[in-house]
């Protein structure tokens, strides 16, 4: 993606700008170097919340959204109320005094604790009702177990079209582009 005459992939524009050049999971370098030019665009700060709003095509994902520029702090707001709203993602349990979580917590924990076992008092603001009451009750007695879930990696898409019945066929310049990018 062309961004202000800067080439970036999706890996470098979660990573190196909105994660402000955090190491990606299961990696142990930054994004970019100190001598990179993109890095002067990294933000300062992660909002955790861009968690909720980015989408790799996975049915453990968030769905996918449009944000725009003038009400992104709202619109941020929403998708991570809405994510933590949906049990697949966070699920109190009381009596086993256990929270059930999406795996994005624990990829992305530094972008929202110090700690795993912060992470309940975490999210209590990206919770409301009776989740949230719950949360702030276990929250007082303390001893809370944290559980990740099975990331569901199938693709969360639920109208498909099979492109084979347009008679496409891939361009070998693109095929052969693709192969030498990947295998050089």
């Amino acid at each position: 993606m062309n961004i202000g005459g800067e080439i970036f992939s999706f890996h470098e524009l979660e990573n190196g700008i909105l994660r402000a050049n955090a190491v990606p999971p299961l990696s142990i370098n930054k994004t970019f170097s100190l001598n990179d030019k993109r890095l002067k665009l990294a933000l300062q700060k992660v909002d955790p919340r861009i968690h909720f709003g980015l989408n790799c095509g996975a049915r453990s994902c968030p769905p996918v959204k449009k944000f725009t520029a003038t009400d992104l702090n709202e619109e941020l707001r929403i998708v991570a109320l809405a994510f933590c709203e949906d049990d697949a993602n966070v699920l109190i349990n009381e009596a086993s005094k256990s929270v059930h979580l999406n795996m994005i917590f624990k990829w992305y924990l530094k972008d929202f604790a110090t700690t795993v076992n912060e992470l309940p008092k975490i999210l209590l603001q990206f919770t409301k009702g009776d989740k949230k009451q719950l949360l702030e009750k276990m929250l007082k007695k303390k001893g809370i177990k944290i559980e990740f879930n099975v990331y569901d990696w199938s693709s969360n898409v639920k109208e498909g079209r099979d492109v084979g019945s347009y008679g496409l066929k891939a361009d070998r310049v693109t095929v052969k582009s693709i192969f030498d990018a990947f295998c050089l």
